[in-house]
């Protein structure tokens, strides 16, 4: 039975996030103001909503049902797999994107290499934020069933009904604003629990002496070559070379924020600022998973530890708080996708293929858009339950385009030489390439690297094929061009 005090501070919560999302939606008037909160976000607004948005459902429940699991190689998705991707965004590819003048990472590659590139990135994204969307609702109904007793399919209507109001009608700016308060919510939860979690365990030396008498294998930073979902030669290769850097120098869902900044230096200065808090992260979220572990927790999935930590450890008051800090993680996966996506779905999409339509309707298509991504996301949202853990399958969907994405970026970002039918050659081929190693079996840290290296060569043969863009047009879109 949840305590009247939780529940008030669960309603609260809610209503004002709510207020604060429809609010901020009176200053949307046109698709800048949507997409792009008309270019107004300050950095520690930007800061604070690339952490919400990262710290997601699969980065904030999964991750600690993760650390049930694996133990505390867990957190090298947050140091080796996040800040040094986060200082390269900061200092090179956000300014990169700003001075391109674009609205998504697909319209930059558009640019960079031909439409066909931009259109099928956009598609690519768009599929995967389905499935991203749907793992929030997931993970929030999961934690409203441990918590509160409901059943998954009232917690996925509810929430999908509670993201929908501000974010389909605010855009960016209520996205921004909203994930701003959030994460403020979810440091607090997480000291929180660590506190009391440290008591409940006769202090931080009877926890210790716990986890590693009964699980010593969960104490190794690096987990052996042979695991099969985190071998530490893919963490290395796959993780720190490929999927951490197109994450965070390619993701459209984190990136949109810093494109909606009021001045290059507040774009790159927030992820700077996000890559500082970074460093807590782990911390958050990889000690519950520990916690629920070494109290032998009750659980059916490893997704349901960090909810039974709060329900179990946590008194009144401060459990409603973290309830609502594990439901702040999950609603910034949320809507921080449905804005991104309606906007790929928009622009780089409909606006591509359609090239004659009326412009100033994209606001109006926008929402309808996000309308629709919600609903099917809810639709299928029950289905993530045979998947595994919703961290592996986020990951392992990364790994299927992530290396070919990259590959682009970066020799599009940094040489003349790659050409535009090089681009689509090396994409489509990339991802079949991806695919096939999946196919295969092979851990998606492998596929993700592996993929990457062919997309590299491929890249650099064709393009000696195949005619370049007019120099006048790389001066604009190659990175040392843009710092000279």
């Amino acid at each position: 039975m949840v305590h009247p005090l939780d529940l008030t501070v669960i309603v609260a919560y809610l209503a004002l996030i709510v207020w604060v999302g429809l609010r901020v939606s009176r200053r949307v008037h046109d698709a800048q103001d949507y997409f792009l909160a008309g270019r107004s976000l300050t950095w520690f607004v930007i800061g604070l909503s690339i952490i919400g948005t990262n710290v997601s459902a699969e980065g904030y429940v999964g991750a600690s049902g993760n650390a049930y699991k694996v133990g505390i190689a867990q957190a090298n998705f947050e140091w080796i797999g996040a800040i040094p991707a986060m200082i390269l965004a900061s200092l090179v590819f956000i300014p990169v994107y700003w001075r391109a003048g674009v609205y998504s990472i697909p319209e930059y590659m558009g640019l960079r290499y031909n439409a066909a590139v931009r259109v099928l990135l956009a598609v690519i994204a768009s599929v995967f934020a389905v499935f991203a969307i749907a793992v929030g609702l997931w993970a929030l109904a999961l934690t409203l069933e441990t918590y509160l007793g409901w059943p998954t399919w009232a917690g996925i209507l509810v929430t999908g009904a509670i993201v929908g109001a501000y974010s389909v009608t605010g855009g960016l700016a209520a996205v921004a604003y909203t994930d701003a308060v959030q994460v403020l919510v979810m440091f607090a939860g997480g000291v929180a629990i660590v506190a009391l979690g440290i008591t409940e365990t006769n202090g931080f030396s009877g926890f210790a002496t716990a986890l590693s008498a009964e699980n010593p294998d969960h104490l190794h930073a690096f987990l052996p070559a042979d695991h099969p979902e985190f071998p530490w030669p893919g963490v290395l290769l796959g993780l720190s070379i490929v999927l951490s850097p197109a994450y965070w120098c390619a993701g459209q869902t984190i990136l949109q924020r810093s494109l909606g900044a009021r001045s290059q230096w507040d774009a790159s200065a927030s992820m700077m600022f996000a890559a500082f808090a970074k460093t807590f992260v782990p911390l958050l979220i990889v000690f519950p998973g520990l916690l629920a572990l070494v109290m032998h927790a009750d659980i059916a999935y490893p997704d349901m530890a960090l909810p039974w930590v709060v329900k179990n450890i946590l008194p009144p008051g401060l459990s409603g708080i973290m309830f609502v800090a594990i439901i702040a993680a999950l609603q910034s996966t949320v809507d921080s996708a449905l804005n991104s996506t309606s906007l790929l779905i928009t622009r780089d999409i409909r606006g591509v293929l359609l090239p004659h339509t009326d412009r100033t309707r994209d606001l109006i298509i926008g929402r309808r858009v996000a309308v629709v991504l919600l609903v099917t996301a809810m639709l299928f949202a029950p289905a993530i339950a045979n998947l595994g853990g919703i961290y592996v399958f986020i990951q392992t969907l990364l790994s299927l385009f992530q290396g070919p994405t990259l590959a682009l970026l970066v020799l599009g970002a940094f040489t003349r030489h790659a050409t535009p039918a090089a681009g689509l050659v090396t994409l489509v081929t990339g991802v079949a390439v991806s695919g096939t190693l999946t196919l295969l079996d092979t851990n998606m840290l492998f596929v993700a690297f592996w993929s990457f290296a062919y997309a590299l060569v491929c890249l650099l043969v064709v393009s000696f094929f195949t005619p370049r863009l007019e120099p006048a047009l790389l001066d604009r879109l190659v990175y040392r061009r843009v710092t000279g």
